[in-house]
């Protein structure tokens, strides 16, 4: 019996509908058909469990692993498992939403999307900070990607056919190939433009800071002013004994 034969078996033993089952694991109804049609090689763990839990069983009696597991499959997941460690000692969470392109999520403390990367780009950046010897949630995040989920928002999509081609810009109901260097070109661009706007929105700013410690200094100056001039102005009663400050002004004393 092979992987979708059980999964199949386990839904009917449990009183499962198709779309009862998508809907405990969060997939399409077309999805289960796929598992049970045998689309099912390669699964990650973040989809495999949950199904497995759904089905009330294990992702070794589902995939038929019994002691012995791929070890490719093994390591993939040992990666994802240490990715969503570091993540979440940063507040930071890791998801794969959609297994037809295994394509992860990463999400902020506040659930905010990050960014979103394919497998491969995740495992690719792991394994090359591994090399250098620092793995950190910031670095797993590289700017690249944070950018092509800018652009998204923007109404842009960029995705590739293969990891070693260029580039697709997809906009509107089209697409074209663009380079990596143009990418970076037009990341540089916007860059530069948002670190300008930021900086005169600062300066801008500042000056109203500035301008208003100014008033303020100017207006205590006059306040001061104003009031030495008053005590200049006093008027002294008829009969005060002024004798002592008649001493005080007397040229010989």
């Amino acid at each position: 019996m092979n992987t979708g034969d059980k999964i199949k078996q386990r839904r009917i033993e449990l009183g499962l509908t198709v779309d009862e089952l998508a809907k405990k694991i969060g997939k399409s109804r077309a999805t289960i058909y796929r598992y049970e049609n045998g689309d099912i090689e390669n699964m990650p763990t973040t989809i495999l469990e949950p199904l497995a839990k759904a089905l009330e069983t294990t992702p070794a009696d589902l995939m038929g692993w019994g002691n012995y597991e791929d070890p490719h499959i093994a390591k993939r997941d040992a990666i994802f498992e240490d990715i969503e460690r570091i993540l979440k000692a940063k507040g930071w969470s890791l998801s794969c939403e959609s297994y037809d392109d295994d394509y992860f999520i990463i999400k902020n403390i506040n659930g905010q999307i990050i960014t979103a990367l394919y497998d491969y780009e995740l495992i690719s950046r792991y394994n090359s900070l591994k090399k250098k010897g620092k793995i950190t949630a910031d670095l797993l995040v590289s700017s690249e990607s944070v950018f092509k989920k800018y652009l998204e928002s923007l109404g842009y999509y960029i995705d590739r056919d293969d990891p070693e081609h260029k580039p697709f810009i997809h906009y509107g109901n089209g697409a074209i190939r663009i380079s990596d260097s143009t990418l970076n070109d037009i990341r540089t661009k916007i860059d530069t433009y948002a670190k300008t706007t930021i900086d005169s929105v600062i300066l801008k700013l500042n000056e109203k800071e500035l301008r208003k410690e100014r008033e303020e200094k100017e207006r205590l100056a006059a306040y001061l002013l104003n009031a030495a001039h008053a005590r200049t102005d006093i008027d002294i009663p008829e009969g005060t004994d002024t004798s002592d400050n008649d001493i005080m002004d007397d040229e010989d004393f």
